[in-house]
Order: C-alpha cells, then structure tokens, then sequence
C-alpha cells in the first residue's frame, strides 16, 4: 500500500507490511489503529501526520523527521527509532492526556526528549543511548531493563519512575527530582558517586 504521493488522507484499522519508504515525504495524513510490520521508514519526512492507537513492529524510523506529528497511545515494538528529535512534534506543544508514545525494546539511541512531557510512559527493555531526557517529566514512567549509557537527565522529574533492572544511567540526585523512584542494586550505587561523601569498605579493615 503507497503512503507517499497518493491523494488519501485518512487510514483506519490498516496494516502496512513491509512498507520501503526511504527520504520520502509523507505530509498531512491521519492514522488510526494502523499497524505497521517489518516497515522501513529511514529518513522519511512524516511533516504534520497523526498516529492515534497505532502500533509499529520491527520497523525501522531511524532518522525520521517528525515536525508537527501528533500521537496518541502510540506503540513501538523492537522497531530501530534513533536520531528522532521529539520535540519537533505536536506533543511538545499540546496539552498531553494520554500517553503518546511507549516504547519495547527498541533502540531509541541519539533522540532527544528535551522537556517533553513523559508522564507514565514505557521505556522498557530498550537501548536508550545518549538520549536528552534533560527538563523532561518521566513522572511513573516505566523504565525496567532500560540500557541509558551517556544519556542525559537534568532538571528531570524522576517521580515515581521504576528504574529497576535499567543499567548505565548517571543520574545526579541534586540536579533532579527523586520521590519514591525505583531502582535496583547494585546499578543504584552509581547514585551514591554523584554526592559529596565518602565511601569505606568496613568489611575489609581488620578488626
């Protein structure tokens, strides 16, 4: 089924196999409860689209450009989402009621999120490498088994985010919010790096 150059606007309960869109442009077309399977979307301009209940698996939106889309419990399965920059979109200026995104183990590496409301979304089982989630508010947002090595949190709202099995995050309690977040040992020490204390092993002194 052709998605760019055709005169159709509006898609509802469809399914997209195995779609090639390479540097395509795709402008002003409305989804609802697609599926998109095995799609490869690299580079493709998706300017001013909305995907509302939809759900990607195993595609690739690697470098996909995003200025002015809109999602509403969008759903990505182990599908490659790298160099995405999210703020472009509408979510980053309208008010978010649902969760627009959740994402199961994709790799969302070199994306940014930069001050984007998170609320209860899902990050789980991920590689989120060098990811901006500076500003963001991750507030009860599911993060298990997340990969976040050189991603950045500051001025993040970590409110009742689960962090448990997550590994290679550095996380500067100063610098965030931390109310009853989850984490789990012993990546949790790396908490402890980013205070002005020492630490001893007591165990080893000889007594």
């Amino acid at each position: 089924m052709e998605l760019s150059g055709t005169q159709q606007k509006e898609y509802s309960f469809q399914d997209f196999k195995k779609v090639v869109l390479k540097n395509a442009q795709v402008h002003q077309k409305e989804f609802g409860s697609c599926t998109f399977i095995k799609c490869f979307f690299n580079e493709t301009d998706f300017q001013d689209c909305s995907f509302h209940d939809c759900t990607f698996k195993g595609c690739d939106l690697s470098l996909v450009k995003l200025k002015g889309c809109s999602f509403t419990n969008t759903r990505f399965e182990d599908s490659q989402v790298i160099g995405v920059n999210w703020t472009e979109t509408a979510w980053a200026t309208s008010k978010v009621i649902f969760t627009p995104v959740d994402f199961f183990g994709c790799v969302i590496n070199y994306s940014t999120f930069m001050g984007l409301n998170l609320k209860k979304a899902v990050m789980s089982k991920c590689t989120a490498r060098d990811v901006s989630f500076e500003e963001a508010n991750l507030t009860q947002a599911n993060c298990t088994f997340t990969d976040f090595m050189n991603s950045r949190f500051i001025h993040t709202n970590l409110t009742g985010v689960d962090f448990t099995g997550a590994k290679n995050y550095a996380i500067a309690p100063g610098l965030n919010t931390l109310k009853k977040t989850k984490f789990s040992l012993p990546e949790a020490m790396s908490l402890l790096y980013n205070l002005d204390i020492t630490l001893t092993d007591y165990g080893s002194e000889d007594n």
